[in-house]
């Protein structure tokens, strides 16, 4: 510091703002750095601890799968979502959400693993926007990352809730994002919540598909026939069976994109109950929080213009869906049970079940063979978080991320690897 920097009364020097942040951020990222040691158990097999449960063993065929878990980050990280890039390297990314400082203190961050997620690299706070972060990798390694920007979070001027899609051509280097406001969905002609889906779905003819919603009915498809650098946002959807304009939440908001194999678009998406019929033999959940919430499946036939409303067997209170093809061909369905609705019980947390593909879509067994990946959050509190998407690593391990709650309400993230038994087996 120059002898003309200012200084307090004691003669220390003053720090500005700026370099206080910044020692701050040095701090978190040398206790990141310290957290994410505690996976380094080095290649070889699993090393078992805390076994995954399988509830309902059918296929499977057991009650508890051989597993290993990893701590990642600081407390009060939350959400976190794991990618593979084509190289075999892990990116796991989240957000920082505390509670003393709340909404305009949150900022996401990245960490990278070159061996299956068993060692993290240091903490990298990313100069993004927004909340949430969720990841997509399309088939040439380039990386999108969506997010939301609440009113009050840092940098939204505007005071409504606006969204980003950023993009990286370089393993996650370098990021280049576009804001999504209402000016974005034709016909939206003032301020008023306008969210994403989660991923960029890459379709068997290479074009990519996005999905992008406001308040009010104005939902849309986008399409990009460049990878990503320019989008065609005209497509407008209609879904059947609802009032669009009566919604709280857009249906497209957190939709998780599918392509079947005789080529319809699939939709899993999360809805508030009281606006669609309930579940067969089902009462709707009398509780306004929205932890009891639920997945419906919308199928487009005609490329994403018209969807129309099917059930595919989940229940109340689970979300947050990830759908992956594993190497022995079946299907990896990844939710959050973020309420116990009856039958379903505590603990809370990060699900997964077992499910085949067939030309119109998938089966998926909701009932058989549920796998409790996450079971630390303590029953009686608010689930911990979840987001868990998994990813394949070369020898067949599984690795999925979920984020849980202590009992001093903070939330901590971690990476599971499992592995399932051989199909038929």
């Amino acid at each position: 510091m120059s002898a003309t920097s200012p200084r307090t009364a004691s003669g220390c020097p003053r720090l500005s703002r700026t370099t206080l942040s910044r020692l701050r951020n040095l701090v978190l990222a040398a206790t990141a750095a310290t957290a994410v040691a505690t996976g380094g158990c080095g290649p070889g097999a699993l090393q078992p601890a805390d076994p995954v449960q399988v509830v309902n063993p059918n296929a499977i065929g057991k009650t508890r799968l051989v597993s290993e878990r990893v701590r990642i980050g600081i407390p009060e990280d939350y959400k976190p979502c794991i990618a593979r890039l084509p190289d075999g390297q892990l990116l796991l990314v989240a957000f920082h959400a505390p509670r003393e400082g709340g909404v305009p203190e949150e900022y996401a961050f990245l960490y990278r693993s070159r061996d299956g997620g068993r060692n993290w690299s240091r903490r990298r706070r990313l100069e993004v926007l927004g909340r949430e972060p969720y990841l997509s990798v399309t088939s040439d390694g380039t990386i999108f990352l969506s997010t939301h920007l609440l009113p009050r979070a840092r940098g939204n001027r505007e005071g409504y809730t606006q969204s980003f899609l950023y993009r990286s051509t370089d393993g996650g280097d370098r990021w280049e994002g576009q804001r999504i406001g209402f000016q974005d969905l034709k016909g939206m002609e003032g301020p008023g919540t306008v969210v994403t889906g989660r991923n960029v779905l890459e379709l068997d003819s290479g074009a990519l598909v996005f999905a992008v919603g406001g308040k009010g009915g104005h939902e849309f498809l986008w399409r990009s026939d460049d990878g990503g650098e320019t989008w065609d946002k005209s497509l407008a959807c209609s879904f059947e069976g609802v009032d669009q304009s009566t919604l709280p939440f857009p249906i497209l908001g957190e939709a998780f994109l599918w392509q079947a194999p005789a080529g319809d678009l699939l939709a899993v998406c999360r809805i508030t109950p009281k606006y669609f019929p309930p579940l067969p033999g089902t009462e709707i959940p009398a509780e306004t929080i929205d932890h009891y919430e639920r997945m419906v499946l919308y199928r487009s036939r005609d490329g994403g213009r018209h969807w129309s409303l099917e059930e595919f067997g989940s229940y109340y209170g689970e979300m947050y869906p990830a759908l992956m093809r594993l190497r022995d061909g079946r299907l990896l369905f990844t939710f959050t049970l973020r309420a116990a609705v009856p039958p379903n019980t505590p603990p809370l947390g990060v699900r997964a079940v077992l499910g085949r593909e067939v030309p119109e879509g998938f089966q998926l067994d909701f009932r058989n063979d549920r796998i409790v990946l996450d079971a630390k959050n303590p029953i009686g509190m608010l689930s911990g978080g979840g987001f868990g998407p998994t990813v394949q690593l070369d020898d067949g391990t599984l690795v999925t991320s979920y984020s849980y709650r202590t009992p001093d309400e903070k939330t901590h993230l971690e990476i599971v690897r499992w592995q399932l038994p051989n199909a038929g087996n």
